[in-house]
């Protein structure tokens, strides 16, 4: 797994990461980092079927 810097097509500099030679079986071998814990749970959503994706978020406009 590698991070590499790389220019987008309109320019803007961006941080990728590179997983695509990331054995699924050594995903419990990774540290308890953000990026560990999210690379853990695309993996088990995509392996449970019927998980439904939760999203919430706080406006900070009111109804009247």
């Amino acid at each position: 797994m590698g991070v590499t810097g790389a220019e987008t097509a309109a320019g803007l500099g961006s941080d990728l990461v590179d997983v695509a030679a990331l054995p699924l079986d050594e995903l419990d071998a990774l540290p308890d980092t953000v990026l560990g814990d999210l690379l853990r749970r695309v993996v088990a959503d995509a392996l449970t079927p019927g998980a439904e994706p939760l999203a919430a978020f706080q406006s900070a406009l009111e109804l009247r």
